[in-house]
């Protein structure tokens, strides 16, 4: 008996460093939906990656679409935007609801600044997007789209695009703010116009 314990103790650290592995092979941002909450119930979110810390909002059972930016260091737990702010929510109830990643040219971004305040929805994986800021009002821009080229260490996505004005937007698979509120958001993004010499920072999120 004294030996069959330790065993099993070892074997079930090894299926959680398993089950974390897992997890962080999944690139993020992306797309879960809450499973295994019983109807009547819902998934918390809390301060921070444990259980014992204060709730700030919740997951309804049948939530899809959830935004997961990034796991906690065990992953174990993913971080998701509720309101102004970021917390988490435990993984065990949240299943990958997305095929692919962010960077192959199949989901839409909407990605935005401030100072000066701007938005840039790309609708991939059509060849449209938007861009909007206070001076300019808005206008439409053609994006390529398919194989959009990319690096995967670390996850960066170009997206050359022309009509109204040309240039491109790098975006790179990382933490990032908005400087306005505390979400947090795992994509940045840079967009850089033919002919400027200063580009615009932000963040994106799916859409």
């Amino acid at each position: 008996m004294r030996l069959i314990r330790p065993a099993l103790a070892a074997l079930a650290a090894l299926a959680m460093l398993v089950s974390a592995a897992t997890a962080a092979a999944d690139e993020f941002p992306a797309f879960y939906r809450v499973t295994g909450v019983a109807h009547d119930d819902v998934l918390n979110i809390r301060t921070e990656p444990d259980a014992g810390t204060a709730i700030i909002g919740f997951l309804r059972p049948d939530e899809r679409g959830v935004e997961i930016t990034a796991l906690s260091p065990d992953g174990r737990w993913g971080q998701v935007n509720y309101g102004e702010r970021a917390g988490w929510s435990h993984m065990r109830y949240l299943e990958r609801e997305m095929a692919g990643n962010w960077r192959d040219g199949q989901t839409a971004l909407y990605c935005f600044g401030n100072e000066p305040f701007w938005n840039m929805p790309i609708f991939l994986p059509t060849h449209r997007a938007e861009f909007h800021d206070i001076d300019g009002g808005g206008f439409e821009l053609v994006t390529d789209t398919g194989a959009l080229p990319a690096t995967r260490f670390p996850p960066v996505l170009a997206i050359p695009f022309s009509g109204t004005r040309e240039g491109a937007a790098i975006l790179r698979g990382e933490a990032c703010n908005d400087g306005m509120s505390d979400m947090q958001f795992g994509i940045s993004a840079f967009i850089y116009w033919r002919g400027d010499t200063e580009a615009l920072s932000g963040c994106c999120r799916l859409e």
